[in-house]
């Protein structure tokens, strides 16, 4: 039921004319009945169906059969489909039209129709060669041999023959690296362990994609080196290295290298801008992020990611009135509705943070009943993410309003979260900074103190980059400007006790 259902829904979407589905020819009432009953959602279950129909339950033949009949027709009824209904990205829909194309020759071919062969195949190649299709590439020169030699055409034959020769070295090349990059794709997916175990070996597997796509220059070849190439470097932390790509890759667009129609600008430019963030380059960042903003559609979950990217990329950089601008825009979108949940969450969280180190921040009313997030849902114990920005959140609350019982409390549940969950090297930076949050109640929260004896694991966060991606605690303030935050928190609180006693 489940298959028939969406089948059915794929083809009244997509299909050349809505009603071609129920015009479908020689088809009988029962099978009219049974695509409407489903489509306007009478039928939910095969049982319902069966009784519906024949009184029987779906065991019954003639039900197996009613189920057989329109599967297949609706499966032939896919053959018509309408590419620009199919899928908005113009690349599938190209490709679906060459594969239309290549199936068609493959008709007349049985027919022996070779001028009509070579008509539509030559349509195919076209297509296939403005967008880099390999395979449909192979495909069409296959069909054009064939008919060239079928007519006698000796020349036509010779140089079809020479081109498809180069088609087929390059398709098997192209073949072998998007082979590798899927390979690395299922074990980068899986548990965090396989991931740790399998990243040795992909500086060798990124060396012989580079060598496939040089080899053969197709786009499927590039783009398996590419993704490759950045998901290493992104879990190694290496961002630097990203950023050398993206550039590149853009350079390479512009040189008709790698094929500008299939190249993702959108994505390319995100991963740039984000490189930026993550190696600290913040002025070359910042003028990324605002130079590719326009490619993003303001009402579209992408908009929402890039700035996200845009707006911490302000913060690190301390532009903090920049910062202002852009978070009001996130929140006055009339599409934040439509990002996940757990996007609202950090943008949220986001804010939180943004009023720390920018107290003017424009806030809507009624958040300041709870400015620190003390219920925000915390995101799962064993597994790193928003851990530690959450529990900072809460004990520099806590210590601006200079509630030391509830900070002593804190202070444990930090050193169990230390000690359980911040024992691997690439928790370093969290585990610093932890240790400076439980030395400022240590030492009776005198902010001269704290700073002196907190100066040691001071320069070993400012010395300790940032972690890869596969292992990272997300940092929405810099911990070095938190820290600068907490030292001016206490002596403000010193300076406010002093005024009183005198």
């Amino acid at each position: 039921m489940k298959e028939i259902k969406k089948l059915i829904e794929i083809v009244l979407s997509c299909s050349q004319a809505e009603t071609a589905l129920l015009d479908v020819p020689k088809q009988s009432i029962k099978e009219k009945q049974f695509i409407q009953g489903i489509e306007s959602g009478s039928y939910t279950s095969d049982e319902q169906a069966a009784k519906d129909l024949y009184n029987t339950n779906p065991n019954d033949v003639r039900y197996k059969m009613l189920k057989h009949r329109v599967k297949k027709k609706l499966f032939n009824e896919l053959n018509y489909v309408n590419p620009q209904k199919v899928t908005a990205n113009h690349v599938r829909q190209k490709e679906i039209q060459c594969n239309s194309l290549i199936y068609q020759a493959n008709i007349v071919r049985a027919r022996y129709e070779f001028d009509l062969v070579i008509n539509l195949a030559t349509k195919a190649l076209m297509i296939a060669q403005e967008f880099d299709f390999t395979d449909l590439k192979v495909s069409a020169l296959e069909l054009l041999s064939l008919s060239y030699s079928e007519m006698g055409f000796i020349k036509k034959f010779a140089a079809a023959q020479e081109e498809l020769k180069t088609a087929m070295s390059h398709f098997v090349m192209e073949r072998e690296a998007v082979s590798m990059f899927q390979h690395a794709t299922v074990q980068l997916r899986k548990s965090t362990k396989t991931r740790k175990e399998f990243l040795p070996h992909l500086p060798e597997i990124i060396e012989k994609l580079e060598k496939l796509w040089k080899g053969s220059g197709t786009f499927s070849s590039y783009y398996a080196y590419y993704r490759t190439y950045i998901w290493y470097h992104e879990l190694e932390g290496n961002f630097k290295e990203i950023i050398a790509i993206t550039v590149d890759a853009l350079r390479l667009v512009d040189r008709n290298r790698i094929n500008v129609h299939r190249f993702d600008l959108t994505y390319n430019n995100f991963i740039m801008v984000y490189a930026h963030l993550r190696a600290k380059d913040y002025t070359d960042g910042l003028a990324y992020a605002e130079k590719n903003l326009q490619l993003y559609n303001p009402t579209s979950v992408n908009w929402f990611s890039y700035m996200e990217n845009y707006f911490l990329l302000a913060v690190h950089a301390q532009q903090y009135e920049l910062g202002d601008v852009l978070q009001r825009k996130i929140f006055d979108n009339s599409s934040f509705h439509i990002i996940p949940t757990s996007a609202k969450e950090r943008w949220i969280l986001y804010r939180s943070y943004f009023r720390l180190v920018y107290p003017q921040a424009t806030v809507p009313e009624g958040e300041a009943n709870n400015p620190y997030l003390l219920s925000l849902p915390e995101y799962s114990k064993d597994k790193l993410g928003f851990n530690v920005a959450i529990l900072t959140l809460q004990f520099i609350y806590l210590l601006e309003r200079g509630e030391t019982e509830a900070l002593l409390y804190r202070i444990e549940s930090i050193k169990k979260y230390v000690s359980t969950h911040l024992k691997d090297a690439f928790s370093l930076r969290s585990k610093l900074f932890l240790k400076l949050l439980v030395l400022s109640v240590t030492e009776d929260y005198e902010a001269e103190v704290c700073r002196t004896k907190g100066e040691s694991l001071y320069k070993k966060l400012m010395d300790t980059p940032a972690p890869g991606d596969a292992y990272a605690e997300i940092e929405i303030v810099p911990y070095e400007h938190l820290w600068d935050l907490i030292l001016q928190i206490l002596a403000k609180a010193e300076a406010n006790t002093k005024s009183r006693t005198r």
